[in-house]
């Protein structure tokens, strides 16, 4: 029904989706990085689905639809829009935008080795995140539009958009429904029932597009989206050491677990904090949102939020945790996707830092331990209220349990041991092996567009 309503409207919309091709390019530039704005040729690529930051509306997605560029399958559109609805399998089998898809939200991260240790809670790796977009039939002319489905959050949604940003996909090509699909539902009983929220499964032909495709044969700059244990350690005893200032063009660590006291709770040394009159607590990805459910505020707001930690355009450089690496992927979002500020997300968190520690039965090596001075002369711990560690307590006081590596541990005896950061390692192995379609130019992604 949706695809008939689509192609009787393409025909009366084929002159002004001309006009709007014309316009955008024109009037937007938002860079992909690499010297290029998107997967191949910004000017054949990328038409009319260019927008002022990565947060759309319902009523834009629902242009696109009208416009007939949803699941378009025609192979030589340059113009060409993916729904990636983020949630449960039941709730997206309840209902779900028409014509989207499905990505799991228990499947978002993997189990990887890193540092000394496994954890749970990383970025997919290469052959994981083709799968999803292969599936999903994601080509280098998609644009994608992330919305979380049912009860699903924001945070997943914005997972998913570091997820793809970290493996490539030009920030233009990346979108957040801003309210998800229950911002959908609301605005649909207003449109016509060809708009409605369905359980119907659209039947979408797998591409053969890789990660691979979006390396331009000599940026990997879209890996310096993510930090790794042993950068974040280097990180934090350079600060420690003065040599890295945390001053107004200098750069920041923010703590997004949320509500933390940092006068009762262990934190990674010198996070921002904000003292909002009655209490110093670090920060809360809820002050990203809305009052809506899934949205989020203006820009306004968001920057003054940030400005209370003294995170500004001015920052060289934010670099967030929280304790999974899911709700920093929230604040990720608004600096990269909406604010366009520089930003890198330590995914590993408080559940890797914390298990990096002298605590546990099976602890890790000395040059890795995170509740330890910096240096001989610099008495500052890697750790703010290292002593409050609790073994026997929990929530954010209790140090985490991880499976020591042997051959890591005892092998890599300095966090700067360019054979530690195996994530990095593997992952720039397999971006930069060669793809098997044509395309190329993802990197890092700037501009005034989107």
């Amino acid at each position: 029904m949706m695809q008939r309503f689509v192609m009787t409207r393409r025909s009366m919309l084929f002159s002004l989706a001309g006009l709007l091709l014309t316009t955008a390019l024109t009037l937007w530039g938002c860079g992909g990085g690499g010297g290029t704005s998107s997967y191949t040729d910004p000017n054949a690529s990328i038409t009319t689905t260019k927008t002022a930051t990565a947060l759309i509306e319902p009523a834009t997605l629902k242009q696109w639809m009208d416009e007939g560029k949803v699941n378009n399958p025609d192979p030589a559109t340059r113009d060409r829009v993916v729904i990636v609805s983020v949630g449960t399998p039941a709730n997206y089998a309840t209902a779900h935008i028409p014509g989207s898809q499905l990505l799991d939200s228990g499947a978002l991260n993997l189990t990887r080795l890193e540092g000394v240790t496994a954890i749970g809670t990383m970025v997919m790796d290469g052959p994981t995140i083709d799968g999803h977009i292969q599936r999903l039939g994601i080509n280098q002319y998609t644009t994608i539009v992330i919305a979380p489905t049912g009860t699903d959050t924001a945070m997943n949604a914005s997972r998913v958009y570091f997820t793809l940003r970290y493996w490539g996909f030009p920030k233009e090509r990346v979108k957040i429904l801003n309210g998800g699909q229950t911002a959908w539902t609301t605005a649909a009983a207003t449109w016509p029932a060809a708009y409605a929220v369905t359980a119907t499964v659209p039947t979408i032909p797998a591409s053969t597009f890789s990660v691979k495709n979006l390396y331009n044969g000599t940026t990997t700059t879209n890996f310096n989206l993510r930090y790794s244990i042993g950068e974040m350690i280097n990180l934090v005893d350079k600060i420690n050491a003065g040599t890295i200032s945390t001053g107004a063009t200098g750069v920041a660590i923010m703590d997004e677990r949320g509500g933390v006291n940092v006068t009762t709770h262990p934190y990674i040394a010198n996070a921002a904090t904000y003292n909002n009159g009655t209490t110093t607590v670090l920060d809360s990805h809820m002050n990203y949102y809305g009052t809506v459910a899934g949205t989020f505020k203006d820009t306004a707001a968001l920057t003054a939020n940030l400005a209370n930690f003294g995170i500004t355009a001015n920052k060289t450089m934010t670099y967030l945790y929280c304790a999974s690496g899911m709700r920093a992927s929230t604040a990720f979002f608004v600096l990269d996707g909406i604010l366009g500020w520089p930003v890198t997300l330590y995914d590993g968190s408080w559940g890797q830092w914390s298990g990096y520690t002298s605590l546990s039965t099976s602890p890790v090596a000395t040059a890795w331990r995170t509740n330890v001075n910096t240096s001989a002369t610099v008495a500052i711990n890697r750790t703010a209220n290292a002593s409050l560690y609790d073994p026997a307590g929990t929530g954010n006081v209790k140090p985490a349990t991880l499976t020591i590596d042997p051959i890591a541990n005892a092998i890599y005896s300095t966090i700067t041991d360019p054979r530690a950061n195996q994530m990095l390692n593997e992952d720039k192995a397999y971006f930069t092996s060669g793809g098997t379609t044509t395309g190329g130019g993802g990197g890092g992604g700037t501009g005034s567009g989107c």
